[in-house]
């Protein structure tokens, strides 16, 4: 009969046949044993039915379980979809339940279909991750909510530690070429600073085996609302403390041992637009020194076409197609018209300029100049090369060539040979002297005989070298 007709409680299995034992289930020693088995027959039916049944140390040999084949003591990719287990339903899907006591396995495991998420309540429990010879190839530490690789106490937000010399490699497949570009699509490694504070920094940092900060390199955010930033390089001397070396500021100037631009302040500075400053408080600014052979020390080029040199022979230093200059301003307003190679002539009133405060001081050596307008002037000072505006003393100045290599300007209709010495001819122009003696008058001498450049007006220029001074 179905087993479901026997009784939970052993006496009540007194059924006669066919519900009970032929013997009419009286009371004996067989029959009691037999109504006790049925009782038991009936509590595992019930309990494999309902799901409530627990087996104690089961041990399961063969068969199989919903199409899973079963081996010994192993399921092989066992796949349950009800039940419980410690008391936790199957495929539970809040919080606080499908969770077990202890989960183990030695073959793969995957989980699919979802979020993975460990320690979801908070606790102070670490996960650790076993490499093949690190022990914490992988250790997350919860009371510090740190991660550590290669060591189980991480002193950062990510701790990494090994003994080999390759630390860490980052990849990237970039295939963009615009490095200005404002997007971070491209940086393999991407440091941000949430704090917008001006001039708030991040950066990275080398130290030594006591951590102590040895050298670095600073992102500084100047200005958020801009999006203006500065690098600064940083090195620690010896026994001293970390100092900055080196700055790019956000303007694109390059500041070597100082931290703001500015011609007063000892260091290095080179600007964007290619103007290179040398300030020292004591020594040369400029130190130039070639090895090995003489030669050229220092070119001058213009529009890169070379100009002017600096030489080494020995113990000779040559100025190589250059002139002695200096500024000169004029009791005239500006004038745009005058050509290279005019003769200038000196005049009483000095250069003025302005003090700290603003007041007009006589300069106490350059004196102003003019046009020459005498024949046979004595008192020539140079030659015009090109105006330059002053923008310190807000002044218009004459940039004058005084002796050395240069052009001269000679009338139209007048000849000159090379070797000629030459003196004013009275209207800006330069003419023959008339004889070869250096005089208080002469302030050129013709070195060849070709023509640099001729002018609208009919005069032309020639090569020389100035004796105005």
């Amino acid at each position: 009969m179905a087993y479901t007709k026997y009784s939970l409680t052993p006496a009540n299995n007194n059924a006669t046949p066919p519900d009970g034992a032929p013997e009419g289930m009286l009371p004996s020693a067989v029959n009691d044993t037999m109504r006790d088995m049925m009782a038991q027959i009936r509590d595992v039916g019930d309990g494999i039915r309902d799901g409530t049944y627990t087996m104690t140390a089961a041990k399961i040999t063969g068969g199989t379980i919903t199409g899973v084949t079963l081996t010994g003591n192993t399921f092989s990719s066992p796949v349950i979809t009800g039940g419980s287990i410690n008391n936790t339903p199957i495929g539970a899907s809040t919080a606080n339940t499908g969770a077990f006591t202890t989960l183990s396995a030695t073959g793969n495991v995957s989980f699919d279909g979802g979020s993975f998420v460990f320690n979801e309540t908070g606790a102070d429990k670490d996960a650790r991750f076993e490499g093949d010879t690190d022990a914490n190839l992988l250790f997350l530490d919860a009371s510090t909510d740190r991660i550590g690789i290669g060591t189980s106490s991480p002193s950062y937000k990510l701790d990494v530690v090994s003994s080999g010399t390759t630390i860490a490699q980052i990849k990237g497949a970039n295939s963009s070429t615009s490095i200005t570009s404002a997007s971070v699509a491209g940086a393999a490694l991407f440091l941000t600073n949430t704090n917008n504070t001006a001039n708030s920094f991040n950066g990275i940092y080398g130290a030594d085996a006591g951590e102590n900060v040895t050298s670095g390199i600073a992102f500084i955010n100047n200005s958020d609302a801009n999006n203006e930033g500065t690098m600064a390089f940083m090195t620690r001397p010896s026994a001293g403390s970390l100092t900055e070396r080196m700055r790019i500021t956000s303007g694109g100037e390059l500041l070597v041992g100082k931290t703001a631009a500015g011609d007063a302040t000892a260091g290095v500075q080179f600007s964007a637009s290619g103007r290179g400053g040398f300030t020292r408080n004591g020594g040369d600014p400029l130190y130039v020194n070639r090895l090995g052979d003489d030669g050229t020390l220092v070119t001058f080029d213009q529009a890169t076409v070379t100009e002017g040199s600096i030489s080494v022979s020995g113990t000779t230093v040559s100025y190589n197609g250059g002139h002695l200059s200096r500024w000169a301003q004029t009791i005239a307003p500006k004038d745009d018209t005058l050509l290279k190679g005019t003769v200038l002539s000196n005049l009483d009133e000095m250069n003025e300029y302005v003090d700290a405060e603003g007041n007009p001081v006589d300069n106490e050596q350059l004196n102003k100049v003019k046009v020459s307008d005498v024949e046979g002037d004595v008192h020539v000072a140079g030659v015009f090369v090109n105006w330059s505006f002053d923008e310190q003393h807000n002044v218009d100045e004459i940039n004058m060539a005084m002796t050395g290599d240069m052009i001269i300007r000679i009338a139209q209709g007048v000849v000159v040979q090379k070797g000629d010495l030459l003196m004013s001819a009275g209207d800006g122009t330069a003419k023959p002297q008339g004889d070869d003696i250096v005089r208080s008058k002469t302030i050129a001498k013709v070195t060849s005989n070709h023509v640099t450049c001729t002018y609208a007006d009919g005069s032309y220029c020639v090569p020389c070298v100035l004796m105005a001074c």
